[in-house]
Formats: structure tokens, sequence, C-alpha cells
């Protein structure tokens, strides 16, 4: 059987944690774009068709029927320390692999799990430079959360030769002060509205295999910038950004004198052709100077 032509065709989407803030936004990001989307939480929600814990549902017949699924229900890293570890690997890895047999044996064609780039945890303890995070930087966990979402990549990559699996590691993402928001969009944070777009763009690949991408707001600095970033981030800010002082001064904001890691973009640009629109002038038009 064919493919579903996921670019010019509304097609059947199983969404996870669609009550969720970022499962939400990419529900509503979905159904615009014409997709039929079925959304399952435990929390009700006016774009959560099925109301139900995912730890103890029998979710094949829920993946029957279904074109593709996109896995954004989990415990996140401010659970740590809330949540048992038991509850961690419930949700975040038992129900991935769940979703992920369901996904086989109806034959659904495409499967995006939501990750994190919490995922590579020590390995962004760089000693006095900022740490270059792109895709080949092996995930060093130092949490439960870290833990579990290496854990359900795995489960991702085993079945990869069967579908389109793809593996979507995005940046913090927390409502946060404006201030430390546009701090973060410059080299460790995204938009939630980008994370929308880069899970549509996921569901369009054609070709079967696991992919992982990090997900980010388009950051400025370049890779030989590293120590400087360490050192005095604000005079590397100036130099790549000059226009971001005044904006930041104007607002009564300092620009930030350490950065500890850059999150890279470019393997999502080309793999999927997506490039983050959302980054920090957006954010700094959404907070104009009173």
């Amino acid at each position: 059987m064919p493919a579903p032509d996921f670019s010019s065709e509304p097609v059947r989407i199983l969404l996870t944690g669609s009550s969720g803030r970022i499962g939400s936004v990419i529900a509503r990001h979905l159904a615009a774009s014409g997709h039929a989307v079925v959304g399952i939480d435990r929390a009700p929600a006016p774009q959560t068709a099925i109301t139900a814990d995912l730890t103890t549902r029998d979710v094949s017949g829920d993946v029957a029927g279904c074109d593709g699924i996109v896995h954004c229900a989990a415990l996140h890293a401010p659970h740590v320390g809330a949540a048992s570890e038991s509850a961690f690997r419930a949700i975040n890895v038992a129900v991935t692999q769940r979703l992920l047999d369901a996904a086989l044996e109806h034959g659904v064609g495409r499967f995006v799990l939501t990750s994190s780039t919490s995922i590579y945890g020590d390995a962004l303890a760089e000693e006095r430079r900022a740490s270059w995070i792109d895709e080949s930087v092996e995930p060093r966990p130092r949490d439960i959360y870290d833990e579990t979402k290496q854990a359900a990549e795995a489960l991702c990559l085993a079945v990869g030769n069967a579908m389109a699996v793809t593996s979507l590691r995005m940046s913090r993402c927390f409502p946060e002060s404006p201030e430390l928001m546009a701090a973060y969009r410059l080299y460790r944070g995204v938009d939630a509205r980008d994370v929308a777009e880069a899970h549509a763009r996921a569901l369009l690949r054609e070709d079967r295999g696991f992919s992982v991408y990090n997900v980010s707001a388009p950051s400025p600095f370049r890779r030989e910038d590293v120590e400087a970033l360490w050192l005095d981030a604000a005079g590397v800010i100036r130099r790549r950004c000059p226009w971001a002082e005044a904006e930041f001064a104007s607002r009564g904001w300092a620009l930030p004198q350490r950065i500890d890691r850059v999150y890279v973009t470019e393997g999502i640009r080309a793999g999927l052709g997506f490039k983050p629109r959302h980054g920090l002038r957006s954010l700094l038009a959404e907070h104009p100077t009173s």
C-alpha cells in the first residue's frame, strides 16, 4: 500500500499529549493544515478527542486507521524529583513501545517523537568553552528524564527500517520572563510555533529510516565563537548581532555575559527543509518597549 501524500490531502494523525502546552499547539497547527487530528490525553481539552491514561490504555484501536503518529505525551524535566522513576519509564518508554508496536501492526507510515535537547545531558559540560551541540554529539543523560528520552529514541531507531521515524529534540520552551526568553533565543530556546511546524515537516518525510534533529531558534553564532562565548558572550553578541544591545537596553535588559552551549539547527534545515521563523527578532516584536 503506498504511503499517503501528506503534502496534498488531509490525513489522520494520532497525537498523544494533545492537551499539553506543546501538544495543543501542534494539534492546532496540524488541524489548520487540514489534517484530521485525533488527540489523546488524560486531561480533557477542546483538541482532545480521547480522554484516557496512555499508561494503561490499549492503543491499538486508536492507531488503527491513522496515517501518522505524533507522540508528544511525556513527563518532562520539571517533573524530575516530583514523579517516580517508574512513572517516567511508564509514559516516556513503555507507551512509546506500545505505540510503535501498534504502528507496525496497522501499517502506519510515519512516527514522530517529541524529544528534548536535555538528552545531551553531561555532553553540555565543556571546560571553559560553550558546547557546540549538533546531532553528532553523543547524549550523556544525567537524570531519569534524559535516560527515558534516550531509551525512547532507541526504540524508534529499532523500527526505522519499517517506517519514517523522526525524533525532534526541541530546546527550551518554558513560559519564562521575556528577558530570559530573549537571551535563550540566541542559543538554546525555541518558540512553540516553530516546534509545531517542525512536527508538521517531519510528517512529510517519504523515506523510511530513523532521523533525529535539533529544533531551536536560529543562532547567530559560529563554531569559532565557542571560547569567546564562555569568556565574553556580550562581546560576541555585539559582533554577531550589532543591533541587539540597543534592543535589550531599551527594555532594561542586560546582555548575557556567559553562554555555555549553542544548539545547532543545520541538520533539520538540510533534512526537512525547515528554518525556524520565530527567533530573537520575533520575540522582541512581541514585547515592544513601553
